[in-house]
């Protein structure tokens, strides 16, 4: 109804399903274009496309988000965040994965090279809630 999937059980996973499909198609489109556009347009890209989409509805279905890292939605906001805001030259070298095309002495790739940017400053710097914090914030908002 309305963009919310309810299944006949209640458990909101057909939900989440839906919703974790049209955030990675979401950021799949934001990946696309973010070369397009100036940087200083990048938070109203991800406020218009993703975090609307996230937020929609989520007073409702937010309940079952978890208050662990590893949740499918935090996941995909993560990435999202990497994408527009992260740093772009460290996640081009860590795909130029090839021994010979990179410099003499670093052809080893040590575990640094698998590590991911971490996103909590850049969520703190640029002021955006994760989902679980944004599920608190809409209930706060509408139950005050």
């Amino acid at each position: 109804f309305l963009g919310v999937v309810i299944d006949s059980k209640l458990n909101w996973s057909a939900h989440m399903h839906y919703i974790r499909k049209k955030l990675r198609t979401m950021t799949g489109a934001i990946c696309r274009i973010r070369h397009s556009i100036p940087a200083e347009l990048y938070l109203k890209i991800y406020n218009a496309l993703f975090e609307s989409h996230l937020s929609y509805g989520i007073s409702v279905w937010g309940v079952v988000l978890k208050e662990r890292s590893n949740d499918s939605l935090f996941i995909t906001q993560k990435h999202c965040v990497r994408i527009l805001f992260g740093d772009l030259d460290s996640y081009l070298d860590k795909q130029s994965t090839c021994a010979r095309t990179r410099p003499y002495g670093m052809q080893i790739l040590g575990h640094k090279h698998f590590e991911k940017e971490h996103t909590k400053p850049i969520f703190n710097r640029l002021k955006i809630l994760t989902a679980q914090n944004l599920y608190k914030y809409h209930c706060i908002l509408e139950f005050s």
